[in-house]
């Protein structure tokens, strides 16, 4: 069997403790967990991620540059900036009726870890900045009058569908955020 690279070896353990923490929370897992389902020694992981912090803030770095990259793809798809942040919506009604969907990992680190300062914590938030910034854009794109009031309305959509679907029946609550998020485009921007 041929020994993996160190950087084979990070990308083994974070797919592993992506899984398990977004299954059962970051801080229900144990570094002894992610060791043993990982099939590599204390060693191994603690050379990649010397600390658990370290692991969960990799974690939530990686699922927001997933969610990124997933809702550019889908946005990249159409030219109209409306359609684009109607895309977005698109993916979440998609994710939120998955079966193993259990809210978004940002939301649920802010959970975890209140405290301000946690790194884990700090990665969650920018994400979500981002996410407005980028609405923000799209809105002012898209002719917009209140650019910043939409992407905070946009915002107070998208969180509040991932929050619900997670505790009552995801399919429904995702597209009830869909049909939400295309009222809101359609009165805060131009028909085009």
């Amino acid at each position: 069997m041929a020994r993996r690279t160190a950087e084979e070896n990070r990308r083994n353990i974070l797919d592993v403790a992506t899984r398990l923490f977004y299954r059962e929370g970051i801080r229900a897992v144990g570094m002894d967990a992610v060791v043993k389902e990982c099939g590599v020694g204390n060693a191994t992981v603690y050379r990649q991620f010397p600390t658990k912090d370290a692991l969960a803030t990799a974690y939530v770095q990686g699922r927001a540059d997933a969610w990124f990259e997933r809702m550019e793809q889908a946005a990249g798809q159409h030219t109209d900036p409306r359609q684009k942040l109607l895309a977005v919506f698109e993916v979440l009604a998609e994710d939120t009726a998955g079966a193993g969907y259990r809210g978004c990992p940002m939301l649920n680190t802010n959970t975890e870890f209140p405290d301000g300062r946690h790194p884990a914590h700090l990665a969650a938030v920018a994400h979500k900045q981002q996410v407005r910034d980028w609405f923000r854009s799209l809105a002012a794109e898209a002719g917009a009058a209140e650019p910043d009031r939409l992407a905070d309305d946009l915002l107070i959509v998208l969180n509040g569908a991932y929050a619900t679907a997670a505790v009552l029946d995801g399919a429904a609550y995702g597209g009830r955020a869909l049909d939400l998020a295309r009222r809101l485009i359609e009165a805060g921007s131009p028909a085009g």
